[in-house]
């Protein structure tokens, strides 16, 4: 074989070699790239990536005035120090995600709860509404928690109903300055215990 074919031949397959690795590895870069963050499945896997086992919940939705879709996640802490829950806000960056804000530690659980989005008509976003529902009532009475978290505003809306000696008390957090948030947890808490009494200081019931 001459040289110039030999050389033409040695072009033409290193060419060939080339093009056939790029597009190997385009198709498995963009395979890898998409998730589909809308699967409650996918969702949470990708979640529990960032924030661990303990995460128990998670959500896509528009939480931001001016943002597209955006995440919530919510995680349950239980050690020796501290024991609630916390919510996080996540965006998509580059098909990943990126940690924009975090709650503190709240009074809960999510052993029996309920946890969803929910819009108000004056809001342009959605807010994450949590209920503890009668996870810590007994039979002597108890308590339930209830939140509803502004990511927007980066507010936490805090109802507290007590339950003792037949006296049922309900306190709603300083921070409720919107009639939708106060009406909201009033009428919802009214329709199970109508009888109910608005406090202004907070009860801590003793375990």
């Amino acid at each position: 074989m001459s040289l110039n074919k030999f050389l033409w031949v040695l072009i033409l397959f290193t060419f060939v070699f080339l093009t056939y690795n790029c597009g190997e590895k385009d198709e498995n870069k963009t395979s890898a790239s998409v998730k589909n963050y809308k699967d409650p499945e996918v969702l949470l896997k990708e979640v529990k990536k960032v924030l661990g086992e303990n995460a128990k919940t998670a959500y896509i939705g528009k939480f931001g005035s001016e943002a597209g879709d955006e995440i919530v996640a919510g995680t349950e802490v239980s050690t020796k120090k501290e024991w609630g829950i916390k919510f996080f806000l996540f965006e998509i960056h580059n098909n990943r995600l990126e940690k924009k804000y975090e709650t503190g530690l709240l009074d809960g659980s999510f052993n029996d709860s309920f946890v969803n989005k929910i819009k108000f008509p004056a809001f342009g976003y959605e807010l994450i509404y949590y209920s503890s529902q009668d996870y810590f009532l007994g039979s002597g009475g108890g308590e339930v928690f209830r939140y509803l978290i502004d990511f927007n505003l980066r507010k936490v809306y805090y109802a507290h109903l007590t339950i003792e000696s037949k006296e049922i008390s309900l306190y709603l957090s300083d921070n409720i300055d919107n009639p939708n948030v106060r009406n909201f947890f009033v009428s919802n808490f009214k329709k199970d215990y109508p009888s109910l009494t608005i406090v202004s200081k907070d009860l801590i019931i003793d375990d």
